[in-house]
């Protein structure tokens, strides 16, 4: 339990607190996780998802006694696959020859085949904050942003004064860009060039206190991004967790800007990474 009381960069320590409590208005609980399935858009590099039945009924006869049976599977998957959360140890800078995470805590010595051991998944503790979801998407009136579209400051100002919303310090921030309409339609599109945050909206939202961000698109910045400068910025200047691939239709469909939002990163010793169930409760 130690390892959830300290500060994991810019996340503090999970509490319900009444703030919190007095958010929800009717109770209702929103899946913002895309389902885990073969075919899913993965990035090269990363293993593509693959499920396969372990164990089927009837080849467990006799393992059990009495009447009872049972099924089993195996998966193969990286954790930067479908709705995941970003570890603060995925990215590095390299200053003078030397590597360092965020915190400036040195690559040197924290890396082998086991893993990280600086800021990776399992010293992250449960996000539950404030969620904001802004629909860039429909402040520009459509369905979906154009290909490789910035999101800039002044989109996210735009879209808070609409909404009537407005960034706190604690939240976790999430962007509808309505790429999500690509998820297994075109995953190239979905990976490749898909709308994002530019360094001047990742600017402006940790500087209003955005603890975690978050889009429905897959590393949550514009892309391309040859030097991914919106990571660097979030992951190893700010310590701040990116999440990625979410599924925010139904939030945007039904106009819900202003939730509970909750994820449990699982406590993966040494990775980079955590596939996720995000859920926002209004």
């Amino acid at each position: 339990m130690s390892e959830l009381k300290r500060n994991y960069g810019k996340l503090p320590e999970p509490r319900f607190t009444p703030e919190l409590a007095a958010l929800i208005r009717e109770g209702r609980v929103f899946s913002l996780q895309h389902v885990l399935e073969p075919g899913i858009p993965v990035f090269g590099g990363h293993a593509p998802f693959a499920m396969r039945p372990y164990l089927r009924h009837g080849e467990t006869d006799g393992m059990l006694e009495g009447d009872a049976g049972f099924a089993t599977e195996m998966t193969i998957m990286g954790q930067h696959t479908g709705t995941h959360i970003d570890a603060l140890c995925h990215f590095s800078v390299n200053k003078e020859g030397k590597r360092f995470y965020y915190g400036d805590r040195p690559v040197e010595g924290s890396q082998n085949h086991d893993g990280i051991s600086e800021w990776s998944m399992e010293q992250m503790p449960p996000l539950v904050t404030r969620g904001v979801l802004l629909d860039i998407a429909e402040l520009k009136g459509t369905d979906v942003l154009g290909d490789s579209e910035p999101i800039t400051k002044e989109d996210i100002l735009a879209c808070e004064r609409k909404q009537g919303v407005a960034i706190r310090p604690g939240d976790s921030v999430l962007l509808r860009t309505g790429f999500s309409q690509y998820w297994r339609t075109d995953n190239d599109r979905f990976l490749t060039k898909h709308a994002g945050a530019d360094l001047s909206a990742a600017r402006y939202m940790v500087e209003q206190g955005a603890v975690a961000v978050g889009a429905d698109t897959s590393t949550f910045e514009v892309i391309p991004s040859p030097e991914h400068l919106v990571h660097i910025y979030l992951l190893v200047e700010q310590g701040v967790p990116i999440l990625e691939c979410l599924d925010l239709e139904t939030l945007a469909k039904e106009k819900i800007y202003e939730f509970v939002f909750i994820v449990t990163p699982l406590k993966l010793k040494g990775a980079t990474a955590s596939i996720v169930h995000p859920i926002a409760i209004r």
